[in-house]
């Protein structure tokens, strides 16, 4: 398939908000022949790998044309769209670093792994107990815990949005991701217990 042929950032803008597979597709080649091999070069500098990198810029990419579509993302004739790609893709990358530090410290009580084919009923059973023990949880946290666990572990938003969101500073905001987290595990693990 040829380069697909951009002028202007708001040819690229209306080829990623078609409808139009084709141009929706050759808008994607564009994005990564113009912006893969430097983001994933800034991957491999912070601890990843070629998979890491791939997965990162997918995700990333993906997010930036679901707000392009939804609205939350609004055409910028100053910002390049590379650009705003590369940083939709960092940031995917930077909650992928924080949730492996976290998960080998112990924070977060949730570890699922893949769903593989050899399961057993019992697995199912098990998994499924684990998934409502973590939903509990969640119901029981009180005030901004809730919103903070949320907004970090579900929604993705970082420190610096949750504090502004909050009103708080990052510093004062990182400290209390900590004591919620630590709190829902408190929680996971006496429901977990019971069930």
């Amino acid at each position: 398939m040829p380069l697909f042929s951009i002028n202007t950032q708001i040819e690229l803008h209306q080829a990623l908000t078609s409808l139009d597979r084709r141009q929706e597709s050759r808008a994607f080649d564009y994005l990564y022949q113009h912006t893969y091999g430097a983001f994933s070069q800034w991957v491999f500098k912070h601890n990843g790998s070629e998979d890491d990198a791939a997965d990162a810029f997918q995700k990333g990419l993906l997010n930036f044309v679901q707000n392009i579509r939804s609205g939350k993302y609004q055409y910028q004739a100053q910002a390049k769209i590379t650009t705003v790609v590369f940083d939709y893709a960092k940031k995917i990358w930077l909650n992928e670093l924080e949730s492996s530090r976290l998960k080998t410290k112990g924070e977060m009580p949730i570890n699922f792994e893949p769903i593989a084919d050899t399961n057993t009923p019992f697995d199912d059973i098990s998994r499924n107990e684990t998934v409502l023990a973590v939903q509990l949880a969640l119901g029981q946290l009180k005030g901004d815990c809730q919103k903070v666990v949320q907004w970090f572990y579900v929604e993705e938003l970082s420190i610096k949005d949750i504090a502004a969101k909050l009103g708080m500073k990052e510093s004062s905001t990182k400290q209390k991701r900590f004591d919620c987290t630590e709190k829902l595990k408190n929680i996971f693990m006496n429901i977990s217990k019971k069930l």
